[in-house]
């Protein structure tokens, strides 16, 4: 099919189109659900109208509401790739997100698409923060939730991705005016369904009832290629709430939706009935750390991993680096013993200890406090291992293992932000958790959200006069550092150690 009909022709140009289906190239005409091919269509004017054809009136303004896996993100940079690929001028959109993350989202989606089809690879180009027509100069520039820098923009299109996810309002209300200032400007929304306490819900339902608008809807998981398998593993691993929100497109009511309210109060109920910690347990605590504007939060958890006992009559000959690992908390395996009692863990996990720092009348927390109570705790915790944000906290934890600390950087990055999300859930709706009642962090648990990204689903807490999630992060990390622990604590040792 020669250049001009696929210019001219926005459903041509997706059939032309090569995707990665799964690992494998595969036209994406013969790919697209019936849903997804409406949506097209409604719109395929509008596009056609920024890249300078003459179609008439048309709808210039879409709203796109999917479930997760919905194909959100990769329809949006077709639709994209085809303005900036048909315009014989130089035309300029922007593409809004509400964080990096998801920011970076487009830009993956528009990079696959050039791998797969060297055609429109020789003709756009994907950079930082833009995609270039290297032949016309048009471009999209892709945004995130910096407001201030998004007035003053004359664009031809504008599409605010994921607008659920957006933490304020300020960007969608300079967006919205950006799009007046041009008559034949296409905003396009897409997004998954969020919270009915939210601006967005008032927003979504006034363009719900705006005739001038495209209002498109899917109702529960409609995808061909989402198999009930995989649906099966995500009801059983998110609370119901957050997976009617998530996967049946259901706006949610109240403020939270990662922890059902009754995993709580039985959390909380077992906590109240503890008894002493004895032999077998491990400890972790996690450190969120906020100095000025939030607070900082020290959540310790202890694990019951079962350890191992040495019976034997004589010690044990050791080198001086197996003697070395057991000082550091490591465990040598059996086999270096020939009589032990194994005592096999049992997984259940204790909160058993609680700090929150507030900054107050306009001072900083006094991160002095905080690291004596660290220190405290590790002295109280035998064996207690940190984690921490390096990006908050890398030189008080460098002077923390100056003082004996053993610390564990955990990189706010997609694994571990999955990793956390799902410690968290799976401790709640499996009970193996008990909880202390902190007012505090009982607060911050009932206010989490689950939030998808492409790498899975991750925490978030909504900003307000309690703080900003800061006890449920540290509990997050904590149950994050228990969660990868090994299955025995360090082992007991009745003999001195005989090195060589």
């Amino acid at each position: 099919m020669d250049l001009r009909t696929l210019q001219t022709d926005p459903a041509a140009f997706r059939r032309s189109l090569n995707i990665d289906a799964d690992g494998s190239p595969r036209r994406l005409g013969e790919c697209l659900d019936p849903w997804q091919a409406a949506d097209f269509e409604a719109l395929d004017p509008a596009w056609r109208s920024v890249a300078g054809q003459s179609v008439g009136d048309v709808v210039r303004r879409g709203w796109l509401e999917r479930p997760r896996g919905h194909s959100k993100t990769s329809d949006i940079a077709c639709s994209v790739c085809f303005a900036l690929f048909a315009s014989r001028r130089a035309i300029r959109g922007v593409c809004a997100a509400g964080d990096q993350d998801q920011a970076g989202l487009l830009k993956d989606a528009v990079s696959s698409l050039l791998r797969e089809n060297p055609w429109l690879g020789s003709i756009l180009s994907v950079q930082a923060s833009r995609i270039i027509n290297r032949h016309t100069s048009s471009e999209l520039e892709i945004l995130t939730s910096d407001a201030p820098t998004s007035y003053g923009l004359l664009v031809d299109f504008i599409v605010a991705d994921e607008i659920c996810h957006w933490r304020k309002r300020d960007l969608w209300d300079s967006l919205l005016s950006s799009a007046a200032k041009r008559a034949n400007c296409l905003l396009l929304v897409i997004s998954n369904a969020g919270f009915k306490d939210s601006w967005q819900w008032e927003t979504r339902e006034a363009i719900r009832q705006d005739p001038s608008w495209y209002f498109s809807r899917l109702e529960g998981p409609r995808a061909s290629w989402i198999d009930g398998h995989r649906l099966g593993e995500q009801r059983r691993l998110l609370p119901r709430v957050a997976y009617e929100r998530l996967w049946h497109n259901v706006w949610t009511s109240g403020s939270g939706d990662a922890l059902d309210a009754t995993d709580i109060e039985a959390a909380l109920q077992r906590g109240n009935r503890q008894e002493d910690l004895g032999d077998g347990w491990r400890y972790f605590a996690g450190l969120d750390l906020g100095l000025s504007r939030d607070a900082s939060a020290l959540v310790t958890v202890a694990k019951h991993c079962g350890h191992c006992e040495i019976i034997e009559a004589e010690a044990p000959i050791l080198s001086r680096h197996q003697r070395i690992l057991i000082e550091l908390g490591e465990m040598l395996p059996p086999s270096m013993y020939p009589e032990f009692v194994e005592h096999a863990g049992t997984g259940r996990l204790r909160v058993v200890d609680v700090r929150v720092w507030r900054p107050e009348g306009g001072r900083k927390v006094d991160i002095g406090q905080i690291e004596t109570a660290i220190i405290d705790a590790s002295e109280r915790f035998e064996g207690l291992r940190l984690g921490f944000d390096p990006y908050q906290a890398m030189y008080l934890a460098e002077r923390l293992r100056t003082r004996g600390v053993t610390t564990d950087q955990v990189d706010f990055i997609g694994s571990n932000l999955k990793s956390m999300c799902s410690a968290v859930l799976e401790a709640f709706s499996e009970g193996t958790i008990d909880l202390c009642d902190h007012a505090q962090l009982v607060s911050d648990l009932r206010s989490l959200r689950v939030e998808e990204r492409q790498y899975g689903c991750r925490l978030v807490s909504p900003r307000g006069p309690g703080g900003h999630g800061d006890a449920a992060t540290g509990l997050a990390i904590s149950l994050h550092l228990a969660r990868q622990s090994r299955e025995y604590a360090p082992v007991t040792l009745q003999r001195e150690l005989i090195c060589y």
